[in-house]
């Protein structure tokens, strides 16, 4: 797993301490708290495509920018298709098919 901050690790002088303690202040971060992140699921899904042909993957996304909207959202879920040695027209053909199957379940 990966540790997500906007903290400056690489000059830890600068790091905000807890109470003058040598515990890091995660308040002043992103998220107000330690985060992690790991992009597993994607990557078991770029390795099945290449055995599969096009897959696709349903899980949480992470989105690095801060903003406190009430639209807008650090952490959702969403269907990514992987394709293994696609080109544009390859992609949006992709798209077109599993939007037009989505409709078509729907309607039914």
């Amino acid at each position: 797993m990966f540790r997500v901050t906007t903290l400056d690790l690489d000059d830890t002088s600068k790091l905000p301490l807890k109470n003058n303690s040598k515990s890091i202040d995660y308040t002043k971060d992103f998220f107000g708290k330690p985060a992690y992140l790991t992009v597993s699921g994607q990557l078991g899904g770029e390795t099945y495509a290449c055995a599969l042909g096009d897959v696709y993957t349903f899980g949480p996304t992470f989105r690095a920018e801060n903003s406190q909207t009430t639209r807008h959202l650090a952490e959702f879920h969403m269907v990514e298709p992987e394709m293994a040695f696609a080109d544009l027209t390859s992609a949006m053909d992709n798209a077109e098919s599993m939007l037009k199957n989505v409709v078509s379940d729907v309607l039914e």
